[in-house]
């Protein structure tokens, strides 16, 4: 597929905009089994170690989000992290596959930016108009998240 580069980065910008960790912890799976020494500047993202920790930092993401009084994912600080997270996933993938990756950070970053604006109202909306369960919402969202995460790093 002529497109499946910006395809799968801005998948990965997305899901850094629904769960921060996630984007990243997948680039880092795609780039530990595709990227044999095609890495240069990013190289620690090929690494287990690296994959390791961001792992247990999406777990973790995943379980913190469905306590009570957790910061608004709009928040400034939020933005920013979600931003970078998914700039970080898509500089991943375009270095992974030869290409600049500035182009990867730029369109990660843009995807994961508007992605969390938009999956902030989709959960409020379905809380407060369609009186779901936030748990509940939150799970699905999760799936989601990790569902297309899976899709846009399947290798070939």
């Amino acid at each position: 597929m002529k497109n499946q580069t910006l395809l799968q980065t801005l998948a990965l910008g997305v899901i850094s905009g629904m769960r921060s960790s996630l984007g990243p912890a997948f680039s880092c799976l795609y780039a530990g089994k595709r990227s044999k020494n095609k890495l240069s500047r990013l190289n620690f993202m090929g690494k287990s170690n690296t994959g390791k920790v961001l792992g247990v930092m999406a777990v973790g993401e995943l379980i913190v989000d469905k306590l009570p009084g957790i910061g608004n994912r709009t928040a400034a600080a939020g933005v920013i992290g979600r931003g970078l997270a998914g700039a970080l996933a898509g500089a991943t993938l375009y270095e992974c596959q030869g290409k600049q990756s500035w182009k990867g950070a730029a369109i990660g970053a843009a995807a994961a930016i508007v992605a969390t604006y938009a999956f902030f109202h989709l959960r409020q909306t379905a809380v407060r108009k369609g009186k779901m369960n936030d748990r509940v919402v939150a799970l699905a969202e999760d799936t989601l998240a990790i569902g297309i995460g899976s899709l846009a790093t399947r290798l070939k």
